[in-house]
């Protein structure tokens, strides 16, 4: 009897197209449902572990090593055992890292609910009690992961999951990176990331905790205003804004902030990475010290709540009338092409 299987496409290093994959549809004691979505780093699907009779989420990474004993393959588990180790009620829960074929697998915690993407899409920009409420809980589970030299290397709105409770859970932790030490390693993971929220060291392959608070950075202007501080149409030119443009942190003007809080974006984003703050955990407290007396975190939650059930039952989030495209620079992927192009003279 043939094996029940799931056909998928793929991408490989070495390939300009994509490549159809087929992945047995029960691996060990998990059995793969519907997709959920494919991103830039991989192709979600909802499963069952029939063993424990719970249902998760099976994440298979993009891009395909050369062979099961590549380095890469190697790192990828690595990291992501690394972030397995950490329980946050803010960090999506691991339960498994392995590979199919050679193909990298992620077996995690299911949340019924939506991302942090598609919230911004179906809502729009945030007010300031809400935006920093849902920055501090980001950073909260971030802190996590940074107090055991663990770099998540992906933060984005793609990989913030709300429940329908309101609560707040970091995941995909495909590019995470266990540090030696507290400071920051160059070279050896390579340049991985999505360079709308990439700080400008990663873009020469320098990792450390100081690029995840730039992330942070971009996603809480983003929450404030409804847009990404910077656009731009091809790689080059994305790692130009990054390495040299100041944050556009004018457009907070006209916002009823608290004095400060341009200041803290600026820090969270300055070029220099030892200038940022050291470490998520900084940039939580400073929010914190930002906003004393604030609105009751148990209230903003059940308004976080109220905006994720709406947005999930609305047919599709992208519809919503404060709907954007995302910006052509956003995919990893597509960037990484689009510099290939470019060197090539802009030939297909």
């Amino acid at each position: 009897m043939v094996e029940e299987t799931v056909t998928v496409m793929m991408s490989s290093p070495g390939h300009t197209t994509g490549q159809t994959v087929t992945v047995p549809r029960r691996i060990g004691h998990v059995k793969l449902g519907e997709s959920l979505g494919k991103g830039a780093s991989g192709v979600v699907f909802a499963a069952h572990d029939e063993m424990l009779n719970r249902r998760v989420a099976v994440k298979f990474m993009q891009r395909l090593p050369a062979s099961q004993n590549d380095a890469e393959l190697t790192r990828f588990i690595e990291g992501v055992r690394s972030a397995a180790r950490i329980k946050h009620p803010n960090i999506v829960m691991v339960h498994n890292v392995d590979s199919v074929d050679g193909l990298p697998m992620i077996v995690m915690e299911y949340i019924d609910g939506v991302s942090l993407r598609d919230l911004l899409r179906f809502h729009g920009a945030f007010d300031l009690p809400l935006a920093t409420y849902v920055t501090r809980c980001i950073a909260a589970g971030v802190e996590a992961l940074h107090e055991q030299r663990v770099v998540h290397r992906d933060l984005k709105p793609a990989n913030v999951m709300f429940d329908l409770d309101g609560g707040t859970h970091v995941c995909d932790f495909g590019l995470a990176c266990q540090l030696t030490s507290a400071s920051a390693v160059a070279g050896r993971e390579g340049i991985s990331g999505t360079p709308l929220y990439m700080a400008p060291e990663t873009f020469e392959s320098v990792v450390s905790p100081q690029g995840d608070v730039y992330a942070l950075g971009v996603m809480l202007f983003e929450m404030l205003t409804g847009r990404t501080p910077f656009s731009a149409d091809s790689w080059t030119e994305m790692k130009r804004c990054h390495v040299e443009a100041p944050p556009p942190v004018h457009v907070l003007d006209g916002l009823p902030a608290p004095e400060g809080l341009e200041e803290l974006i600026e820090r969270a984003m300055h070029k220099t990475r030892i200038m940022r703050y050291k470490s998520a955990g900084h940039l939580l407290r400073a929010l914190e010290q930002l906003e004393p007396g604030g609105q009751r975190d148990d209230l903003l939650k059940t308004r976080l709540s109220a905006i994720v059930v709406a947005c999930r039952g609305a047919a599709d989030p992208a519809d919503a009338r404060t709907a954007r495209p995302e910006s052509p620079a956003a995919n990893t992927f597509d960037l990484i092409a689009r510099k290939a192009r470019e060197k090539r003279g802009g030939q297909p």
